[in-house]
């Protein structure tokens, strides 16, 4: 998770997006970027990409579609998954200590 707020990894990457596209592609948002291999990390650049694509302009940011709120994960600390039913959570993380929305369940979290 860390890594995609690193302006000179990636830009334009904030704290909402980093939570939900690790969610959504089911990675632990803790685990150290040296973890996953190449076709996992384009993948996150990809998946980044459709979503921020999607939310150019006004309007409230939405990640998710349906009943039940705008986002996976982020802002919903303590409701159900929805897709496990299981509480979402959040932890402080990085250096400046940003918080970063997860699933433990869906997102096999060491936490």
């Amino acid at each position: 998770g860390v890594a995609l707020m690193r302006q000179h990894v990636v830009a334009g990457i904030g704290n909402v997006y980093k939570s939900e596209v690790l969610y959504v592609e089911r990675l632990d948002p803790f685990a150290k970027v040296e973890r996953f291999d190449d076709a996992t990390l384009l993948r996150v650049l990809e998946r980044a990409r459709q979503l921020l694509a999607r939310n150019v302009g006004r309007g409230p940011r939405v990640t998710r579609r349906g009943e039940g709120g705008r986002h996976w994960v982020y802002g919903r600390s303590g409701d159900p998954c929805f897709t496990c039913g299981d509480p979402v959570r959040m932890r402080r993380q990085g250096d400046d200590g940003r918080s970063t929305y997860f699933c433990p369940t869906c997102q096999r979290t060491s936490v």
